[in-house]
């Protein structure tokens, strides 16, 4: 197929698309003149940089760990974080960077739904330690970027508890996820190259029945349907043979569809220039990274664009830092990113729906004469190839340009240690999408005639501006450090603003502003204190609820410097106790929803003759006494190190009481005639254990590592405003959150005789007469002789949420290897769709290899699913505990291994290091669904975009 040069269909166009060039053509020279002048010293590039380019698992952990606003020393940190480094990122072989995360982070919960290409977070959600996470910061300034290069990441820290949050103010409850980039630092240009390149496959997908047992399987649910009356079978054992055997394809065609319109794996690549070093004065990160990731859809030869679902991503960052003077530092980061999301022209969700949902009998790809086959059910643009491939194309284009400037000032001549520091953010985001779609014709071909249904248009060319943002931050900062004999004090105050605006709304911008203050005193290296607060405003609250004071304070005691301990236990390397609490908040309003708004109504009028009114209505009633949403946050840990830090252990204990919540009213009425408003009244408890362990050794040559992470998550409805309920297992206040309600499945209806009893209860909407064997049976909780809503309750296990990780690795003469696993347990999912539609849709469903379980008299003891059906099944689609099963899972989630060359062997061509490496993700996975159905991955089925697995091959040198 031809391809359109993706460097210009990723460019802007008229005069940003010049710009665009200009600053890539002013990048690219700056770093081909670094990287000449680093050629000319690689002979004297230190042993440091070549040992770092390996991946060194064993290193010295930093004396420093990231927090919301700079570092804190270890032996001072009073708060709840865990951070990963960019060695860590780099071995997972994915556009975005979260997919680095599962099974990394104690405390941080990422979920997939759908996988493949696609723009940032789509088929992601993400949350700290159970509440639902919200703010993502790179460099300090809430940004969306997902897609970015993890060369350009220096680290990202999960803040969980409130000391390590709330100085956000009103976006303080429930966690952040901080990214900070790398800047430059001082020493000799180093330059890296990598490029890489791959390909994904899926981990699973659908497996349909081929057509003569879809036949098969299609009378015997007509049968079903009509129950003990004969009834004439919709297909002959003579067309089910035809099937069978393909004697005439296309009238009785077997298209799988799956092998007709995917490809077994699709390519992905990615190549990535950095140079980082200083000069006189001045220090410097510049990353250029280009990376593609093809889609699994086929393409012909016949088209000269692309159809195939692709993302491509062009990734420009520079961070200079500049020493104006001795005492005043300059910070500039510049940031571009161009991606495009291609896709077919009716969309890519589209042709996976088809491709669940349409049997491998319905019509043939093509007909006799070449035509796109098609029948009275499946008219025009149906043919799922055709949908590939004969509905134009259409993409989208995102375009994020972000430039931050800090500028820090010591004020020594005023007292040591004193710091003013001011910092402004613009990013600036635009998506637009370009339509070129068109309709395309089917024929139905029978006994040599054609029948056209649906009809062909032109390609059509269209755009629209999907959304343009725009976010611009102010922060300005003082901040006091000293220390003077055993006293070591901190001082912090910080007030910024975020002003973020949608330039494709009539909104006006949404303002943030806090102010806020931290206190961190230790005496002799020993004891420490801490303290925190922030006056966070929200400008979409009412006046009198828009600004809130938050606080949180810790303790700590550092033991291991305590004489007992280091006279007795010389093995600790490190103990300390620490405990924090506090109260932080989350703004959770519409847009100004404490004022009335109206409508206008052309339903009724007002007076009469030449003075008639149009009417009005109100949108929902303003709520006037909003509160932000609030938490109050303990964190109790431990930190422990052992053998001169060989082995680090990290617990926490939290308990976090949500109040406050905004949820819409249960006390409602129908007569009222407007909407309500939403209000405050909703509590949540959240608790559990966050533990990390890790040993690290080296024997000579040979260096290991081993480092597990576990989580455990609890939860609890303190209140939820509900209505009066007739019994208490319905009542979801003292339950779990987020836990699954419904009938609960007692089994399945054996015989007519156990449907015909008369202490049978069954549904007035599915009375007996319309049951048969195979029908779910569910529990009459309440003992009223039959099922209604009265029954639903918790069919749930209320357990706990546990997801971990596992992560071991070596490094022996030049060789390298890490492996992640990650898991969950306690994890149940609702298979519903296609799981509960039987042969539902007059049988214009599919079917699949699990519907061979299903209920027959021959398996009557051992069905593993319903009877098969036809048309609608209400008692058989509830959502109930038949369901409901149980996906607990288990991934290989990231293998990489790697080798690097001698440094004798690499200089004699000029090269410090040279790495070649192989790195996977999503390689194998173990769940408790496949006990259900082999063919799903346990976080994505049905329509979606499967899961992807990847495997990939690079190379790594520096100069």
């Amino acid at each position: 197929m031809k391809k359109n040069p993706t460097a210009d269909l990723l460019l802007p166009s008229g005069i940003g698309r010049q710009v665009c060039c200009k600053v890539n053509l002013i990048f690219l020279a700056a770093m081909l003149l670094l990287f000449d002048s680093a050629r000319a010293q690689s002979a004297d590039t230190t042993k440091t940089a070549v040992k770092t380019s390996a991946g060194l698992a064993i290193s010295e952990a930093p004396a420093t760990v990231p927090i919301l606003y700079g570092e804190q020393a270890k032996n001072r940190l009073l708060q709840s974080v865990s951070t990963i480094y960019t060695r860590q990122l780099t071995t997972t072989p994915s556009l975005q960077f979260l997919q680095a995360l599962p099974g990394r982070i104690p405390g941080l919960n990422i979920t997939f739904s759908s996988g493949g290409p696609g723009l940032d977070g789509n088929g992601m959600s993400f949350n700290i330690r159970g509440a639902r996470a919200q703010i993502m910061l790179i460099d300090g300034v809430e940004r969306g970027y997902q897609s970015i290069d993890p060369e350009q990441i220096e680290s990202i820290t999960v803040l969980k508890d409130a000391l390590s949050t709330v100085m956000f103010g009103q976006r303080s409850s429930y966690g952040i996820i901080s990214v900070r980039t790398k800047k430059g630092d001082i020493g000799k240009p180093r330059i890296s190259f990598t490029a890489q390149s791959g390909f994904e496959a899926p981990t699973a997908l659908p497996k349909p029945l081929p057509a003569w047992q879809y036949a098969t399987l299609y009378n015997e649910a007509r049968q079903n349907d009509a129950g003990i009356i004969p009834v004439t079978p919709q297909y002959t054992q003579a067309q089910i043979e035809a099937y069978q055997h393909h004697t005439d394809p296309y009238t009785y065609p077997d298209v799988n569809w799956y092998n007709t319109v995917l490809s077994k794996r699709a390519g992905i690549s990615r190549y990535n220039l950095n140079i980082q070093g200083s000069g006189k004065g001045f220090r410097y990160f510049v990353d250029l990274d280009h990376a593609r990731e093809n889609g699994i859809i086929r393409t012909s030869d016949d088209n000269k664009y692309n159809t195939n679902a692709q993302l491509n991503r062009y990734a420009l960052r520079s961070n200079i830092g500049v020493d104006v003077t001795p005492v005043t530092f300059v910070q500039l980061n510049l940031f571009g990113r161009f991606q495009r999301y291609n896709q077919p022209g009716g969309g890519v969700s589209n042709i996976f729906s088809s491709l669940l949902n349409t049997p491998q009998s319905a019509y043939p790809v093509f007909n006799p004469d070449g035509t796109f086959g098609g029948s009275d059910k499946y008219q025009g643009n149906a043919n799922i190839w055709g949908q590939a491939v004969a509905r134009g194309y259409q993409f989208q284009d995102v375009r994020d340009i972000a430039v931050d400037l800090e500028v820090t000032q010591k004020m020594d001549v005023l007292t040591k240690g004193l710091v003013l520091t001011a910092k402004a953010s613009n990013n600036n985001t635009a998506y637009y999408s370009t339509i070129r779609d068109k309709n395309f014709e089917v024929y139905q071909y029978m006994n040599g005639a054609y029948t056209k249904y649906g009809s062909t248009s032109e390609q059509t060319t269209r755009g629209n501006p999907n959304e343009r943002s725009r976010i611009v931050y102010l922060e300005g900062s003082l901040s006091y450090d000293k220390t003077f004999k055993k006293h070591a004090i901190s001082i912090l105050t910080v007030a910024n603003q975020q002003s973020r605006l949608a330039f494709n709304t009539t909104n006006l911008p949404e303002n943030y502003t806090a102010y806020s203050g931290k206190l961190n005193y230790c005496f002799d290296d020993k004891y420490v204190a801490e303290g925190a607060v922030s006056y966070g405003g929200y400008n979409w609250l009412a006046p009198s609820k828009r600004r809130a004071t938050y606080w949180a304070g810790g303790l700590g005691w550092n033991l291991h410097k305590e004489v007992f301990i280091s006279r007795h236990l010389p093995f600790i390397s490190q103990l300390k106790l620490r405990a924090n609490y506090g109260l932080t908040g989350q703004a959770n309003a519409g847009y100004f929803s404490y004022i009335q708004t109206y409508f206008s109504a052309n339903g009724y009028w007002f007076g009469s003759g030449s003075s008639l009114e149009r009417g009005s209505g109100e949108n929902a009633i303003a709520n006037t006494g909003l509160n932000p949403e609030k938490a109050q946050k303990l964190n109790a840990g431990i930190d422990l190190s052992l053998w001169n830090n060989k082995l680090t252990i990290t617990a926490d204990y939290f308990f976090n009481k949500f109040y406050d919540l905004v949820a819409a009213p249960t006390f409602t009425t129908a007569v009222f005639g407007a909407g309500y408003p939403t209000q405050n009244y909703q509590r949540i408890n959240y608790w559990g254990t966050d533990i990390s362990v890790n040993w690290q050794q080296r024997i000579k040559a040979f260096s290991y590592y081993v480092s597990g992470n576990f989580s455990l998550v609890q939860s609890k409805v303190a209140y939820n405003g509900e209505l009066p309920k007739n019994y208490d297992y319905q009542i979801t206040t003292g339950m779990p959150a987020g836990l699954q309600y419904g009938y609960t499945a007692i089994g399945l209806f054996k015989s007519y005789d156990e449907i015909n009893d008369a202490a049978t209860a069954v549904m007035p909407s599915s009375p007996k007469s319309s049951l048969r064997p195979g029908d779910i049976r569910y529990l009459d909780r309440n003992g009223d002789g039959q099922i209604t809503v009265d029954d639903q309750g918790p069919i749930g296990n209320a357990k706990p949420a546990i997801y971990y990780g596992l992560c071991t690795g070596f490094r022996f003469k030049g060789f390298d290897l890490s492996v992640l696993v990650q898991g969950t347990l306690n994890r149940q999912s609702i298979l519903s769709g296609d799981f509960m539609n039987g042969f539902g849709n007059s049988g214009q469903n599919n079917a699949y290899e699990y519907n061979l379980g299903r209920f027959t008299a021959a398996t009557a003891e051992t069905a593993q699913q319903p009877r098969l059906w036809l048309g609608n099944n209400t008692n058989n689609t509830q959502v109930s505990s038949f369901w409901l099963k149980d996906n607990d899972f288990v991934r290989l989630k990231n293998v990489e291994a790697g080798y690097t060359f001698p440094e004798k062997l690499s200089r004699k061509i000029g090269l410090p290091s040279v790495r070649l490496f192989a790195n996977g993700l999503n390689l194998l996975t173990w769940a408790e669904i496949y006990n259900v159905r082999k063919d799903l991955d346990p976080e994505a089925w049905g329509a979606a975009y499967p899961i992807m697995k990847i495997f990939n091959f690079g190379i790594n040198v520096k100069f």
